[in-house]
């Protein structure tokens, strides 16, 4: 039976805040799914640094240099199949601290060529006001996605970019009292299960196949080429 590991990241710095409320809710639902466990990390207390795009990743093809508390995470990232990433809404945008995550990973695909490109994720946004910004917030996490070569679904119809639950800024009472954007949290979760273990599932049976889809070469190979 095929089996697959879904990893919810919470980019909140509120500890039992709306965002981590609605990620566990979001994990619930996936590990109903047949085959699929969960595991949820915070990066709230986290001490994750900037990307401070010193190329080193490039000139030495490694993963990021600097040692903090990304690189438990990053190894968590890398085993997963399937990603729910949460973040509040910061001026119509999603927190410094997981944007910070994300852009260290970019390291990745220099070490692991391919290695998200059948993977699947979905976002979810927390906002103070009922229209503050949880779509902006949403297309930010997508783009993560997208840059990493995951496959994005937004949830079940009417989802679009992924869920959007409206807190009243009263953390996880707030989230909870929210009916349709919880509603939405739980059909994402489910479908990007439903989505991780589909996509593994297919790539299994075509290697029984003696099916093997080829990575495509590393575009910055010649470009970087020189540099040392």
């Amino acid at each position: 039976m095929t089996k697959v590991k879904i990893l919810g990241i919470s980019g909140s710095h509120r500890k039992d805040g709306a965002t981590e409320y609605c990620v566990k809710k979001a994990l619930e639902a996936a590990a109903s799914v047949p085959g699929v466990e969960t595991e949820f990390v915070t990066l709230q207390g986290k001490k994750i640094s900037h990307c401070i795009h010193c190329n080193m990743c490039i000139k030495k093809k490694t993963l990021c240099v600097i040692k903090d508390d990304f690189q438990e995470i990053q190894e968590k990232f890398l085993e997963a199949d399937g990603y729910i990433l949460g973040s509040p809404v910061y001026q119509m945008n999603s927190t410094p601290l997981i944007q910070d995550f994300c852009s260290r990973l970019r390291p990745t695909y220099l070490v692991y060529p391919g290695h998200f490109s059948n993977r699947v994720g979905g976002a979810i946004a927390t906002g103070g006001t009922r229209h503050g910004g949880q779509e902006m917030t949403l297309l930010t996490l997508r783009n993560v996605f997208l840059t990493y070569e995951i496959l994005a679904t937004g949830g079940p119809g009417g989802n679009y970019c992924g869920a959007a639950v409206w807190s009243q800024d009263q953390k996880a009472k707030g989230a909870e009292e929210d009916t349709v954007g919880m509603q939405k949290v739980v059909g994402l979760g489910r479908r990007v299960a439903e989505a991780a273990l589909i996509l593994k599932a297919g790539k299994e049976s075509l290697l029984e196949q003696g099916i093997e889809l080829k990575k495509e070469s590393l575009w910055f190979e010649d470009h970087y080429k020189d540099q040392s």
